[in-house]
């Protein structure tokens, strides 16, 4: 048998390496989403190391490994779900199809976000306290981003004949965002009407906001 090529060393010596990358990642994210509902339930303030460590089964002190302090793990829960949630809004966004048919898609793909993928995120974005101005700023930064994702497929309404106003159309779109935003305040998992089935029933509630005859 011949001598291993340097090409199979290297192969076999990254596979530790692609674990042990893969095992931090998949702690991160298990980290980011405790912490995450904790900032939600408790606040920012209230919530510390000590406490999402506790509900890990972990020391506080450990997660000190992951990240430097609490503001930049807030920081990085913010950021990490826009960055898995954005570019798939854009996709629809960008998506051949009329305006009104892609926004109602863009309703219902942020209803299941919502309510299936990323549920303890949410509040972060809307009404967890934060006395960190950079994390204010920074969240008003991704606010902005999304709306903005929106807005493009909003202003091609200008020009649909079936469309409200287009000195509306900016309004309607907050006020339908504002919604979308607290469907989980009230959405309650195990009834008869499952999230697929709701989803479909926001959006569709949600685009006659935009249609000049209510739909």
């Amino acid at each position: 048998m011949g001598a291993p090529s340097a090409d199979s060393d290297s192969v076999h010596s990254a596979e530790p390496t692609t674990r042990a990358m893969r095992k931090r990642a998949d702690r991160v994210r298990l980290i980011e989403h405790t912490a995450a509902r904790l900032f939600a339930e408790y606040g920012y303030e209230a919530t510390n190391f000590e406490a999402i460590g506790a509900a890990l089964d972990m020391r506080g002190s450990s997660l000190y490994y992951y990240f430097p302090s609490k503001e930049e793990l807030f920081l990085r829960c913010m950021e990490h779900a826009a960055a898995e949630v954005f570019p798939r809004l854009r996709v629809i966004a960008e998506s051949v199809g009329a305006p009104l048919d892609r926004l109602r898609a863009m309703f219902r793909e942020e209803a299941v976000i919502t309510l299936v993928e990323y549920p303890e995120f949410i509040p972060l974005f809307l009404k967890v306290q934060v006395p960190v101005d950079s994390l204010e700023q920074r969240r008003d930064e991704l606010r902005r981003e999304q709306t903005a994702i929106f807005r493009r497929v909003v202003d091609e309404l200008v020009t649909a004949p079936q469309a409200i106003p287009a000195d509306r159309l900016h309004v309607t779109l907050n006020l339908a965002l504002g919604g979308l935003a607290l469907i989980g305040e009230w959405f309650k998992p195990g009834s008869d009407l499952g999230v697929e089935e709701f989803a479909d029933q926001v959006s569709q509630t949600l685009i006659r906001m935009f249609v000049a005859d209510g739909g």
